[in-house]
């Protein structure tokens, strides 16, 4: 069984990150049937999957303002997320590839792999943001002098320096999820501030044949019974006044991590992997 209990490495170790309540596990099954990826989340498959939430504020782990639930499923070629965001003033404005997408409302999801990580967000537009991370540290020390200069070959990239929030990680824009599938629901209106919605909602399709770097070669694709992968996911919301002007932003998620910051494996849930079909 690949387990890989996660040890926060020393640029995660913030006080503020540690000695909190574990976040939750989570057993991902099977898909009953075949899934339309409109948002909506209609099918008997997301009907009988568990469903995480609600989320808290992600610095104080205290109770918010409005629901977040979010569901995993798979299939022999797909990983599955669906998530529903309760929201009275649905808003978005983003509508730039690995633009600022974190500037409106989004839902986002991290995906843990070896010595790297995914992160993606998205918005009510259907706008989509990716990075591909990778902690520099382990290849200085292999002195893989060939994946380092690789890294640094990309167009566009962040790289963190040492002591900040990114300490040695490069994330590359240049990477996009292969296969990658979106779709979102809104019901209500978006970008009109007089009227009153109820939540928008979406699905996510991450191909396993696009699971390779993450797994490093180490790690079995499709997952095997029992198999888990650490996944976080969060959400930043945003308030309007009276004008319809934003004033205000708060980021949400699963567990309590210390301090506005998503970059945190170890505060991500296991989802353990289950070969049983949803709802037998």
């Amino acid at each position: 069984m690949s387990n890989p209990k996660y040890v926060p490495r020393q640029e995660e170790q913030d006080p503020r990150t540690l000695g909190l309540p574990e976040p939750p596990d989570y057993m991902c099954y099977r898909t009953c049937g075949p899934l339309t990826i409109d948002g909506r989340l209609d099918e008997e498959s997301w009907r009988k999957a568990p469903w995480l939430g609600p989320f808290v504020d992600m610095e104080k782990g205290t109770p918010v303002e409005y629901d977040t639930r979010v569901a995993f499923l798979w299939d022999d070629d797909n990983f599955y997320c669906g998530f529903k965001c309760q929201e009275p003033d649905i808003l978005g404005y983003e509508t730039k590839r690995d633009g600022g997408v974190g500037g409106d409302q989004d839902f986002e999801v991290f995906i843990l792999g070896e010595n790297t990580y995914y992160e993606l967000e998205m918005n009510a537009l259907n706008t989509i943001y990716e990075v591909f991370w990778t902690w520099m540290r382990p290849l200085i020390a292999a002195n893989d002098v060939e994946a380092i200069e690789s890294l640094f070959r990309t167009r566009r990239y962040i790289m963190g320096v040492i002591g900040d929030d990114f300490d040695m990680r490069h994330g590359s824009f240049d990477w996009d999820f292969p296969g990658l599938q979106s779709a979102v629901y809104i019901d209500g209106s978006i970008n009109w501030h007089k009227d009153r919605d109820n939540y928008w909602s979406g699905e996510l399709v991450f191909p396993w044949k696009g699971w390779a770097e993450l797994a490093g070669g180490v790690r079995a694709i499709p997952p095997n019974e029992g198999d888990i992968w650490r996944i976080g996911c969060s959400r930043v919301e945003h308030w309007r006044d009276d004008d319809g002007k934003i004033v205000r932003g708060r980021d949400w998620c699963f567990a309590q991590h210390g301090k506005i910051q998503m970059h945190l494996p170890h505060r991500w849930p296991y989802v353990i992997f289950s070969q049983k079909t949803v709802g037998k």
